[in-house]
């Protein structure tokens, strides 16, 4: 009797524990991208190295939701970046564990509220419009937007000043509406100096896409120590002919604090190949504001930076792919980076 008491008690445990678990979701992920081969910066040595994330940077997470009823439910995601190389967490030494997300929020009928650490909505509109995606390793439009901190004669000040994600920030990500989503981020100062924002317009379509960026870093988001901002601008959009996609971007940095601005372009191509590759190519320019010609006239004038980078990419499976790519990659002065790899990534 005693028995049957204590297996009854424990199914009404499991079938309530059961029933708490139906109205919530946890869900492990990520990416994990790991390659190798010989790698080269413009003005840079040639290094031969195993890499992480060259075609994805690599990372895992945790997120999850709670129906609380009437459309409404609460969210929250851990993401950390992770060094397949080394197994090392973060993308370098001092990241933090959750560098890529550390947010809760509500969603709904009125799209996404996220309070956190939240992924810069900039850095998404730059993935989304070019041919190689989230690609530190190859994608010139990355490149030229946040790797130009190089210290080498083209300006150390010419680049984005803030990291892929935003801390103390407050993130609003609308539904989508007849195609179009507009999503609003700002990233508290807490003392510091001034704020952050951004804003950002997309239009998703078949065959045509769109996105229009805008950002305005303060001090808090690493931007340069003297209460000034950088102001960045973005367009860019895709179109999709079936038998070949095309990207283009163009953008532009302005540094209030050193006065340095930065004007880039970007054109690139996605070629399906037998239903299960594609072929890459992407090709990126940009160039550094010197000075002006009687204070008004921008003289366009500064070392200029050019990015060619051909790959390709192959499906073995919904979750895992394989690539090899070649990048050359030009300044001003400097002689000429080559870089060549190969990889896997895989997601789950």
């Amino acid at each position: 009797m005693k028995w049957t008491h204590g297996l009854l008690a424990a199914s009404v445990s499991f079938v309530s524990i059961n029933s708490a678990f139906a109205q919530n979701t946890v869900k492990l992920y990520g990416v994990l991208n790991a390659g190798a081969g010989a790698y080269q910066l413009a003005g840079a040595n040639r290094i031969k190295a195993v890499s992480s994330g060259d075609m994805s940077t690599s990372f895992w997470g945790l997120s999850g939701t709670e129906d609380l009823g009437g459309g409404l439910k609460a969210q929250f995601a851990l993401e950390s970046f992770v060094g397949m190389d080394t197994g090392a967490a973060g993308r370098f030494a001092g990241d933090a564990m959750f560098a890529k997300n550390a947010y809760a929020g509500l969603s709904g009928s009125f799209g996404q509220l996220r309070v956190g650490r939240n992924t810069s909505q900039m850095f998404v509109s730059l993935l989304l419009f070019n041919s190689f995606g989230d690609s530190f390793g190859f994608s010139p439009t990355l490149l030229h937007y946040f790797l130009d901190g190089r210290d080498i004669p083209i300006s150390k000040t010419a680049r984005l000043q803030n990291d892929t994600s935003w801390r103390n920030a407050v993130s609003y990500i609308s539904p989508v509406m007849s195609g179009f989503r507009v999503n609003l981020q700002g990233a508290l100062g807490e003392g510091v100096g001034k704020a952050s924002y951004a804003a950002t317009l997309q239009y998703f379509g078949d065959p045509f896409s769109a996105t229009v960026a805008y950002q305005a870093v303060g001090t808090d988001a690493a931007a340069p120590t003297n209460g000034q901002r950088e102001k960045t601008f973005n367009l860019g959009a895709s179109y999709d002919f079936r038998a070949v996609k095309l990207y283009a971007q163009y953008g532009q940095i302005d540094d209030e604090s050193y006065g340095s601005k930065l004007r880039l372009y970007d054109i690139s191509a996605e070629v399906p190949v037998n239903g299960s590759g594609k072929i890459l190519a992407a090709w990126g320019h940009s160039k550094v504001r010197t000075g002006t010609f009687a204070g008004i006239i921008p003289l366009w004038t500064g070392n200029t930076h050019k990015t060619l980078s051909l790959g390709y990419d192959h499906s073995l499976s919904k979750r895992t792919d394989v690539y090899a790519v070649y990048m050359n990659d030009k300044i001003d002065g400097l002689h000429d980076g080559n870089s060549v790899a190969v990889g896997m990534r895989h997601s789950f």
